[in-house]
């Protein structure tokens, strides 16, 4: 269903599974939405990825942005249950940059995309230079002036409802000359649940306890209090700790937390409850959920150094991450005795 009268990205959708849309990263909660609107529910399961943390700094140093495990495979993402999507370009013709989302739209589908958001006047990142890591949201149906979208990051004079509202038609089009469209399908999935399951979960304690770099898994966590401090003398400090810090915890790396919570809780639902795996899930779960809990609040800390820099805000930051990280050993541990 892609008329406009589906809730696309509306806070009611995250009572279909029991997970919050304001912890999850913002190209999957498009996806979310686009699988809920053809009928598809089992979300959780199909969406879920091995839980990470990564400090992503660039070429020079300075940080980038921080992540967790559903933006690891960004730009080749693998997901579960028969749901696979890739990231297609759009012809860089001005004139044709539609073409890709036509397509998709005439195949019944909602459809994510990464534009240049610079030009766009409904989006809060309208003349904003470009941060370094796009922002997706969902585009439903084309009409001859104008296109209907969701988009939960818009201007408060945007004219969007409940993040539902029109971009002109020509805007769009320039800022999708060029950018990324996700591409998505859903299908048979090719292994049962529990293999899938198994590789969630093994690939959450590699990421987290065998990382590929120090920046990486549990001991990236441990570095987080140093980054927050190394940001004191940034030019910019108040934008880096919200957009590269405070943004990423809460959606990323919570998001990617509560998602595995949730898949956890829902294979408890359905089975007989009682025994030393359905324990030690049952605990993972509640870890998982309370580290997602940990990662929020330390963003909303975050979010108040960048208002109000003092040692004593950072002093609590370090305490949280210190406390999250505390979580997220002992959710990896449970995890490790599920395999």
């Amino acid at each position: 269903m892609t008329d406009g009268s589906f809730p696309y990205l509306s806070p009611s959708l995250d009572a279909v599974e029991g997970y919050a849309h304001a912890r999850i990263s913002c190209w999957v909660h498009c996806l979310r939405d686009s699988l809920y609107a053809v009928g598809f529910r089992d979300t959780a399961r199909a969406l879920a990825q091995p839980v990470n943390f990564a400090v992503e700094r660039t070429e020079d140093g300075e940080l980038l942005t921080l992540y967790g495990g559903l933006d690891t495979a960004y730009e080749a993402p693998r997901f579960q249950r028969g749901v696979t999507a890739r990231w297609e370009t759009s012809p860089l013709d001005p004139g044709r940059a539609l073409d890709l989302v036509a397509r998709e739209l005439a195949r019944g589908h909602a459809v994510p995309v990464s534009p240049d958001l610079s030009g766009l006047r409904h989006s809060e990142f309208y003349r904003v230079p470009w941060s370094g890591y796009p922002h997706t949201f969902l585009v439903h149906r084309l009409g001859p002036d104008t296109a209907l979208a969701a988009d939960r990051n818009t201007r408060r004079n945007s004219g969007f409802t409940d993040n539902r509202g029109t971009v002109p038609l020509d805007e769009l089009r320039r800022g999708l000359a060029g950018a990324p469209v996700l591409v998505w399908d859903t299908g048979a999935a090719h292994d049962g649940w529990q293999d899938e399951r198994h590789a969630l979960l093994a690939g959450s304690v590699r990421n987290m306890t065998e990382p590929a770099s120090p920046d990486e898994g549990l001991a990236g966590l441990r570095t987080l209090p140093d980054v927050l401090a190394g940001l004191a003398e940034h030019p910019s400090r108040s934008s880096v700790l919200r957009m590269r810090v405070s943004g990423p915890l809460q959606r990323q790396v919570a998001g990617d937390r509560q998602l595995l919570a949730a898949v956890l809780g829902q294979d408890l639902d359905q089975r007989a409850r009682g025994g030393r795996e359905a324990v030690v899930a049952a605990e993972a779960a509640e870890l998982l959920h309370a580290a997602s809990d940990g990662y929020a609040e330390l963003a909303r800390l975050v979010f108040l150094l960048g208002r109000s820099w003092s040692r004593e805000n950072l002093r609590l930051c370090r305490e949280r991450a210190g406390r999250v990280h505390e979580l997220d050993a002992r959710a990896v541990d449970r995890l490790a005795r599920l395999l």
